[in-house]
Formats: structure tokens, sequence, C-alpha cells
């Protein structure tokens, strides 16, 4: 995959797919073209991103203003080497590995490792000084922070670099099409704090057609300490502890392909994974306006309940004495970096996020 697609500015961008990067640099052509720009002008606003992304908790994310705002330009340093070692959520490194070729090829001589195993290992990782990322899908708790800055004498810093959900999967044989928050509670919930009865038959949930009705549940989802796991406790269950009768799985993919070969399964994991056996549940909207499918426009309205922000934590003092992770981190939250996401089929950041990302990582040297 080339993630820098439009490096040259002289070069003739490709016709199936016109890059923010083609389309802005006609916008700086001379007045005599006023067709050109008319034509670039409308591709801009029809392929940038209009609304503000989700704001997570402990980043501020501005107001999207895409045609003040294009996406940072990332200029490569030849001579800047090292690796890169990244250790957390499985959601976020399936980008990092994504993206990975398309940052190698720019860089060379910067190696990237990626161990996904699950966003609690990244905070120990950090702590003990065995990866210079931690990728996560969840917010870094406050106690994870002070072990970290406690351990290596250093400030806990972050970036985002997209937007992601959580999609609550069936089988597509089964004809559930939407649930309320509070029968997912009833569903995965132990103490069920949402109120109601424990659901354990797809009955009891309303479903009347055979064979599914009388069959018991099976639950699938990711193990305590996944971003996935704790968006999921904190909304759906309203902190309340999971049933033990879940079944927990190391990465979603594996949620994906378990709800995809048992009819009678129901399986929470990040909505990137999917599967042509499964199909995502319409989930109420927690202001009670109705059901909300995990689609883009949904998330980044934040009309969908189980929205998240991917992000990639570090220690500040160590940033400024690895140019390696620097280069990397800058490389995510640019146009190559954005587009690469894109075509991951995820939710990117506003323009405007992510030229304060990579502001906030001194970007002011490559600009």
């Amino acid at each position: 995959m080339r993630c820098n697609r439009n490096r040259n500015p002289h070069g003739t961008p490709d016709a199936a797919r016109f890059s923010r990067r083609s389309a802005l640099a006609l916008l700086t052509l001379p007045a005599v073209l006023p067709s050109a720009l008319a034509a670039a002008t409308s591709l801009l606003s029809r392929s940038a991103v209009a609304q503000e992304t989700p704001t997570p908790s402990g980043v501020a994310v501005p107001p999207a203003d895409v045609d003040a705002t294009p996406y940072p330009n990332y200029i490569e340093e030849p001579a800047v080497r090292g690796t890169v070692r990244c250790v957390g959520s499985s959601a976020v490194g399936l980008l990092i590995n994504a993206i990975r070729p398309g940052f190698t090829e720019s860089q060379p001589d910067i190696a990237v490792e990626m161990i996904s195993s699950g966003s609690s290992s990244g905070p120990k990782a950090l702590a003990d000084g065995t990866c210079d990322l931690a990728p996560m899908s969840r917010d870094m708790r406050a106690s994870e922070i002070e072990a970290i800055e406690k351990a290596r004498g250093d400030t806990v810093d972050a970036i985002d670099i997209a937007v992601d959900a959580i999609a609550i999967g069936v089988h597509v044989k089964n004809p559930l099409t939407r649930i309320t928050l509070r029968d997912l509670d009833r569903v995965f919930g132990r103490e069920r704090r949402r109120g109601g009865a424990p659901a354990v038959k797809w009955s009891d949930l309303g479903v009347t057609d055979a064979p599914i009705a009388d069959r018991s549940i099976t639950l699938f989802g990711m193990g305590a300490g996944t971003g996935s796991n704790g968006i999921v406790q904190e909304i759906v269950l309203q902190g309340g502890p999971f049933r033990t009768s879940v079944n927990e799985e190391p990465v979603s993919s594996s949620v994906v392909q378990a709800v995809a070969t048992d009819a009678s399964a129901i399986g929470y994991c990040s909505v990137l994974f999917e599967s042509v056996r499964v199909r995502n549940l319409e989930i109420e909207s927690l202001d009670g306006s109705g059901f909300v499918a995990p689609t883009d426009a949904h998330i980044r309205a934040g009309r969908y309940p189980l929205a998240r922000t991917l992000r990639l934590y570090y220690l500040r003092g160590a940033l400024a004495k690895s140019p390696a992770v620097r280069k990397f981190l800058q490389f995510l939250v640019s146009q190559d970096g954005q587009e690469a996401i894109e075509d991951m089929r995820q939710k990117t950041l506003t323009p405007a996020s992510a030229r304060m990302m990579f502001d906030k990582l001194g970007a002011d040297r490559t600009k």
C-alpha cells in the first residue's frame, strides 16, 4: 500500500482517487483558472469531513474548519533511523500494521514493531520501558498514568489518530435488527443495573422465529482491560460487572469469527472488524431519540452511544529524545497517514484535529 501517493507536486494525480492534497494544491493556482478552482473547491468540500470528531476526555479537539485548515503535510527525513516499539490495543494495532508499509517507504531506516495484546498491556509496557508508544482504544486511567510517571520520572501525553466505535453483532440468520441499552444490560450484565430480568434465551428479547427463539444466547466479548470491554461496561452496564458466561476473546477478529459461526451468538468488538455472516445491530441512543446504526455519520455526529477515540500514549521526555518515534507519530496524523486510515474504512480525524495533534508533536520543524 502506498500512502504517500501524491508526494510530487508536479506529478499527475491518480484519476481514480483525487486526494485532498491534490485538491488543495489546485486552490493555489492563479485566479485565471476559475473553472479548475471551482472544480477543486467542489471536490474538496465533498471529500473532507465536515463534522467534528467526538471529543475524548483529556484531549481537547478544536471545531472542524476544513476550508481553512488542511491536513498537515509529512516531510521525510532520510537521516532519521531507529525502532518504534508499540504495545497495546488490537484495534489501533490493526491501523498501525496497515500504515507501516507506507511509512517505511518514506523512512526506510525506521522500523515499527507492534504487539497487539489489548489496551491494558500498553500502560504496563510504557511503565517498564518495553515500548515507546502505548496504542489504546480507551482513556488511560489516572492510576495507570500515576504508575507510569512514578516508574519513569516522565510525563505521560497522548495524540489521537482516528475515531472508532464498538459494534454489537449477531449472526445474519438472527432476525433481531435493533436492541435497547436495557436489553443489552440484561444480556451481558450480571447486576442488570438498568433493570429487568436476565435475558438468557432469544425469546427473552422478543425473537419469535424458530429455531433461534428457543435457543440460549451465546455471549462473546473482549477481555478485561481492553478498550472494547471498558466502553461496554461503562455505557451499557453502567459500571456493573459482566456475566461470567461471556466468552472472552483476545482480539476483535476472534469475536467476529465466533459470532459468524454460531447462529445463537451475540458479541461486541470494534466496528472495523466485520463479516458477511454478522449483522451489526442498531442501538438505542443515549438521549432516547431512537435507534442508531454504527455508521460513519452517526459516529462522527456523536449519536452512536458506543463511539470512542483511538490514540497513542507516550512519554514527553522520551519523545524529545527519539526522532524516530516523533516522525512516526507525525506521519499518522499527516495527510498521508490519515488517507491510509481512511483506506482502511476507519473514521479519520478532522483536518483541524489532525493539525492540532501534528503541532503538538513539535511539527514546526518539518512544516
